[in-house]
């Protein structure tokens, strides 16, 4: 049997723009590594509500701000 890990999904949050800083992303930067137009990203950080970063987008995030609960990037 495959060694597989169980952690429980991380709860999307609206602390998006909190964690593009502690990623030290501007605005421009983060649209450009997630793919989106500046716009797109300007709303999904001024959401109020959970949901704008699909899970991917917020897992992403959290690993490049190095919060992410269960992993870490690692430089080669």
């Amino acid at each position: 049997m495959a060694n597989q890990t169980s952690q429980r999904p991380v709860s999307v949050t609206t602390n998006v723009r909190e964690l593009r800083l502690a990623a030290g992303l501007s605005q421009e930067n983060a649209a450009e590594r997630f793919n989106l137009s500046l716009r797109v990203w300007q709303t999904k950080e001024a959401a109020t509500k959970p949901g704008q970063l699909s899970q991917i987008e917020y897992e992403f995030l959290l690993l490049l701000a190095g919060r992410h609960p269960h992993f870490a990037l690692t430089p080669q």
